[in-house]
This record gives structure tokens, sequence and C-alpha cells, in this order.
């Protein structure tokens, strides 16, 4: 990901752009990608929540944002009129939205 974000920033500068690079490349925080992605393996949340140290509510605001952002990008498929797109979002948030993270009230 930092190796795409570098890319993306020497283009930026190539095209005269006011960028620092690693400035730029810094700003992205990759740290909770592997935890999506187990969850999203159907990991339970105990085993999300031992692969990283970060806190458990930050796990699941992270999570939620993620499916917030996914909504968006279904509206936005859907209003550009690409059902393919629109498929493949609707389908990330059935695999991002289970369990306990998204449960009403956390205290069941």
């Amino acid at each position: 990901m930092r190796e795409l974000a570098r890319h993306i920033a020497r283009i930026s500068i190539e095209s005269k752009l006011d960028l620092d690079e690693d400035s730029y490349v810094n700003q992205f925080k990759p740290s909770l990608m592997d935890v999506v992605h187990a969850w999203c393996e159907g990991a339970s949340f105990l085993k999300v929540c031992s692969i990283t140290d970060i806190f458990e509510g930050s796990i699941i605001r992270c999570m939620r944002r993620l499916e917030e952002v996914l909504r968006q990008l279904v509206q936005a498929s859907r209003n550009i009129g690409n059902t393919l797109l629109e498929e493949k979002f609707n389908e990330a948030i059935k695999t991002v939205k289970r369990d306990i993270v998204f449960a009403a009230s956390l205290y069941l």
C-alpha cells in the first residue's frame, strides 16, 4: 500500500502538484488491514483482537466506518448505473457486517 501511495505521490509531483512525498505516504496507516481481512474471512472477534494491540472500541469503530463507506459506494455505483460494481460492494457489506461488531447494543 505504501508503495502505491509513493507512486501516486511521485506522479502528483511530476504533475506539478505541491506535495511532500514522505508526509503523503506516512498519512496512510495500514495497521487495521490485517484485522479487517481476518474479520472478513470469518475470524471471531476474540481472534481479531489478538492480532493487534489496538483497543476493541477502535476496531469496532473502524468496521462500522468501513461499512458506511461501502454503503456510500453502493449508492454511487447505483447512481452511475454500474450494477456489477454495486453487487460487489453489497457483497463486501455482507462479509463485513456480522456478529457483535454490528450488534445494536454492545451491552447484551
